[in-house]
């Protein structure tokens, strides 16, 4: 019998996760290194990968995301700043927010990712963005990892904040 461990403090990882965002999106980011700054999601990969972490889990770390980036919006000093929400679905490991110092930074970036277009069809993951805020575009690619385990597929959703 082959039974999944239980996740324990997942309240306090969240609310800590919670506070870790607005904590880090309160101040524009003044540090830049090859032309963006980023905050990725401080929950374990064993938390996000569990079947224990429902989708109420995974909804509340996209809202935290969307809400840091519309607060980052709020304080940057000029529109050459972009900022982006990035969302790697299903399991969100490598969810991040990202701003860009400009958008060329932001378009050099692009191409040196291994992602192809998605189509813009909505699947069941659809749940995660209840509602996406009129001033952001949605963009979403295909990302494909070959490793000595195997290939992996996952889909990124790049959230433009405009």
């Amino acid at each position: 019998m082959n039974r999944e461990r239980k996740i324990r403090g997942l309240r306090r990882k969240l609310r800590k996760m919670v506070e870790h965002f607005e904590e880090t999106t309160s101040t524009f980011p003044t540090m830049f290194i090859n032309g963006y700054w980023n905050s990725k999601i401080p929950v374990g990969q064993p938390t996000l990968f569990s079947k224990r972490f429902k989708m109420r889990g995974k909804r509340l770390v996209v809202d935290t995301l969307l809400d840091g980036a519309i607060r980052l919006k709020h304080l940057r000093p000029d529109k050459s700043y972009q900022i982006v929400v990035l969302l790697d679905i299903p399991t969100l490991w490598s969810s991040e927010i990202i701003v860009f110092q400009s958008d060329a930074a932001y378009r050099a970036f692009l191409p040196n990712q291994n992602w192809t277009l998605g189509s813009m069809e909505f699947k069941e993951h659809e749940i995660l963005l209840r509602q996406l805020p009129g001033d952001m575009e949605l963009n979403r690619y295909v990302s494909s990892l070959c490793d000595e385990d195997g290939q992996f597929e996952s889909e990124i959703w790049l959230l433009l904040v405009q």
